[in-house]
């Protein structure tokens, strides 16, 4: 019998990867990045970019230092998107737009609605 193999995260694919909030007084919480390499035997993922965190106001804001993250796919605590390759990742925000809602954008074609689900979803 053959097997197939499906590359899928491979180096210099784009990502966007969410913690799951365990406890609903958790803050959400975002990394956006490029792959450095991920190995389909372990689940893992290193993955270069920026977090994005809640500043005491509880705006998303880019933090300003790169950093390199090794994840733990397998773990189930996380959500990976693959981004358009033409997401320009250096101009990632995250924007309220006038219905209230929170979405990240590069400021041209990409914009993703990351707002936490609420009564009206």
């Amino acid at each position: 019998m053959k097997t197939l193999s499906y590359e899928f995260l491979e180096p210099g694919y784009k990502v966007l990867v969410v913690h799951r909030r365990l406890y609903a007084e958790d803050s959400p919480r975002f990394f956006v990045g490029t792959v450095d390499a991920f190995n389909e035997n372990s689940g893992l993922l290193r993955v270069t970019g920026h977090s994005f965190a809640p500043n005491d106001g509880g705006e998303l804001m880019r933090k300003p230092q790169p950093r390199t993250k090794v994840l733990a796919l397998t773990s189930g605590t996380m959500i990976v998107y693959i981004l358009p390759m033409d997401t320009d990742l250096a101009r990632l925000q995250v924007k309220r737009d006038p219905t209230g809602r929170d979405r990240l954008t590069d400021g041209k074609a990409f914009s993703l609605d990351v707002s936490e689900p609420g009564p009206d979803l």
